[in-house]
């Protein structure tokens, strides 16, 4: 409660009147009485009275922002001026809403990389301006999304790292396929896991070309994500047991109640936006949500897709909704405070491969991959009709990723490709 009245007391700042009042206040709190009087005079603002404001309440304003502002530069996270995200889908809100034509416009290809294998997995930076892509080859890609955007192919242009070109690093660090990958909330940083039972952290903005870190672990490690603090990082693997990693320490923790545990291998985690709870999905066909600080189960959808494994799941923005794929050949939406089925999206294959859906970036719609015809489908989320697809790689897309700010897209196909998707006539 005092984190969130300093907060609003912080936002009065912007009140010139209020800010000459503190100044006058802590004049006279140091004992420079006459001084305050002078500015009061000066400023034609009159001093607030002894029981208006808690003593020194300026100096401890001062000494809260120079502690943020030490914070920042020691983890490097200097921009406060990050994207604004869209609110997202919330059915309460809009209960008396009318629903409204929503339309998602005609993608076509502006940029693709090739690997030298099946490319696997894709994942934006959450400020979008950058996107990796992990291939069964053990490389990933790093790109910049506004080059990419920007991009016109050229006859006989050479390499896709030339100058000027999107991709702006490469490393080859594992000694197997690459399962999933994680951009750090506000370093330069990135997480990969692997086949190979190993979850690698590489600075991406510096000289070294290869993993800073290593973490190890007895199995395939299927999925990671990093805690919305970036202090910790979350991983699920061929095994049923859950992981929390340490990023300073490389300690792991997993819950003591093995209970809890599921009894397959981990699919997919995913915290939600707020870091207070983290959602995973299983081959034993359940999902489970966790409390993050105590690393309990407070709920679990058994049998979430007709007894099929669960392929992925991830929170909605607000943290309301989980939104989950399975090899029952549907995607589904979830309340996560009742338990219950709010939508049922139809009308793409997924029986043979773990295929994930996904939210765009203002939660409007779904994309999830079809085996059947080897393209991308769209939902709508609030109706659950399938409303477009779009094919352009020459096999089995096996991912694909939306950016958090803006409807632009990367997909990750056998055909060894990572395309990106841009709205006709997007700049």
């Amino acid at each position: 409660m005092q984190r969130k009245e300093d907060k609003n007391q912080l936002m009065k700042l912007d009140d010139r009147r209020f800010l000459y009042q503190l100044m006058i206040r802590q004049l006279q709190d140091d004992g420079y009485t006459k001084v305050a009087a002078l500015m009061s005079q000066a400023t034609m603002v009159p001093a607030l009275s002894a029981d208006a404001l808690e003593p020194n309440r300026l100096a401890t304003l001062v000494e809260y922002g120079m502690n943020a502002e030490k914070d920042r530069k020691a983890t490097g996270r200097m921009d406060d001026h990050e994207p604004k995200l869209a609110n997202g889908v919330d059915f309460d809100a809009e209960q008396n809403v009318p629903n409204i034509f929503r339309p998602f416009f005609a993608m076509t290809t502006r940029f693709f990389t090739s690997h030298k294998n099946s490319c696997r997995i894709a994942k934006f930076s959450r400020d979008g301006k950058l996107v990796a892509s992990g291939s069964a080859d053990t490389s990933i890609k790093l790109l910049e999304v506004e080059k990419m955007k920007n991009y016109v192919h050229k006859a006989n242009q050479g390499s896709d790292v030339d100058e000027g070109r999107p991709v702006f690093r490469t490393f080859y660090d594992h000694s197997q396929q690459i399962n999933d990958i994680d951009f750090h909330p506000y370093q330069n940083h990135l997480i990969s896991c692997s086949r190979d039972s190993t979850i690698r952290m590489y600075d991406y903005r510096s000289a070294v070309k290869r993993s800073i870190k290593v973490f190890s672990d007895s199995a395939n490690v299927r999925s990671i994500q990093f805690h919305p603090t970036g202090d910790y990082f979350v991983a699920g693997a061929d095994h049923p047991v859950i992981r929390i990693y340490d990023v300073a320490s490389g300690q792991a923790y997993a819950s003591s109640h093995s209970g809890e545990h599921h009894t397959e291998a981990i699919n997919q985690v995913r915290y939600a936006e707020e870091g207070n709870t983290y959602v995973s999905c299983s081959k034993d066909g359940s999902i489970k949500v966790w409390d993050s600080i105590t690393n309990r189960c407070v709920k679990t959808f058994t049998n979430a897709h007709s007894g099929c494994e669960v392929s992925s799941a991830q929170f909605s923005r607000n943290g309301k909704y989980i939104l989950s794929s399975g090899k029952d050949s549907t995607t589904r939406l979830w309340d996560l405070q009742t338990g219950r089925q709010l939508r049922l999206y139809l009308g793409a294959l997924q029986q043979k491969n773990r295929l994930h859906g996904t939210f765009s970036f203002n939660e409007d719609f779904i994309l999830g991959c079809d085996e059947q015809s080897q393209g991308i489908v769209v939902w709508d989320t609030r109706t659950a009709e399938l409303i477009y697809k779009f094919q352009g790689h020459g096999g089995l897309v096996r991912c694909v990723a939306s950016s958090p700010v803006e409807p632009v897209y990367m997909t990750c196909c056998d055909d060894f490709r990572a395309r990106f998707w841009v709205p006709e006539n997007y700049s």
